[in-house]
């Protein structure tokens, strides 16, 4: 039973995934006026697949200078998490939910740190410096963001009544801010561009993870592209009204749509967006909603 259930969640992940890499590859070549995979399987659909099957059989390759341990703990740390939080929105009905979606969030930058650190490697150390400080900067906007909608809706018993349009109509316009600064901060938390600076080709080859080959590569990309999901998820269910996929692939859509347009922020750019910019202005509106909370609608 324990195996069954493992699996109940680690395949759809695995699914989602591989389904949201093909999406991403035909919506940027249509973008680009070339052509996407269109080779194996009808409109490339067996692609990732190929893909997948490419990186489990290539050889694992182990730096001489790395540390054996947290070199191959790295990975899965970053996998495992991810597991535990698509299982978090799906499983659990506990009413604070989205504190602990926000806890296990922050656990991720552990992988990302191990994987820079271990690897021995100046390029990967300083790719996971500049994973952690901007995932540890945008975290704080994104919690107080969700602090926020939390003010209004205690009376609620799960993490699915914490709903934008669910909410009275009194405290939309107040609560509006929020959508635009919580979708800019799953942007950064999941290091998609124009927040890609850990991973920028032209200084850091590819950032933390650069001396990963075969499965520890491809449990970083799994792990990349589920928090994708998890945080457009977290987007649906508090801002759009609740779960569903095909808000899900809409937001997805925006994160392609960005990758596609935007270029990438200079390192100084994305840290003080991040602190002097996203955090003060969260702190501002929460206070604002708090008071509203106190002396309006009470």
């Amino acid at each position: 039973m324990i195996i069954l259930s493992i699996l109940t969640i680690t395949v759809p992940v695995l699914l989602c995934v591989a389904f949201f890499t093909l999406a991403e590859r035909q919506i940027m070549a249509s973008m680009q006026r070339r052509f996407g995979p269109h080779v194996s399987g009808l409109g490339g659909i067996l692609q990732p697949f190929w893909d997948g099957l490419k990186l489990g059989v290539k050889e694992p390759l182990l730096p001489s200078l790395s540390s054996y341990g947290a070199f191959s703990a790295a990975p899965m740390i970053s996998f495992i998490l991810s597991q535990i939080s698509w299982c978090g929105i799906f499983i659990s009905d506990a009413s604070f939910q989205g504190l602990i979606l926000m806890a296990l969030s922050s656990l991720a930058v552990y992988g990302v740190m191990l994987a820079g650190w271990s690897s021995n490697s100046k390029y990967a150390f300083l790719g996971c410096l500049r994973s952690v400080a901007l995932m540890v900067s945008y975290e704080l906007s994104l919690g107080v963001a969700l602090l926020s909608i939390g003010l209004f809706l205690t009376d609620c018993t799960g993490m699915k009544c914490l709903s934008f349009y669910e909410a009275p109509s009194s405290i939309q316009f107040a609560l509006l801010p929020l959508c635009h600064i919580f979708l800019i901060c799953i942007l950064a938390e999941t290091k998609r561009i124009p927040f890609d600076l850990p991973e920028a080709e032209a200084e850091l080859v590819a950032g933390y993870n650069v001396e990963y080959s075969s499965l520890g590569f491809a449990l970083f990309f799994i792990a990349e592209y589920a928090n994708m999901a998890i945080m457009s998820s977290l987007a649906s269910i508090y801002f759009l009204g609740g779960f569903s996929a095909l808000k899900l692939t809409a937001i997805f859509f925006g994160f392609v749509w960005t990758r596609g347009t935007l270029p990438r922020y200079r390192y100084d750019q994305f840290m003080r967006l991040g602190w002097k910019a996203y955090l003060p202005l969260t702190l501002g509106i929460f206070a604002i909603n708090a008071s509203l909370d106190v002396f309006v609608l009470n």
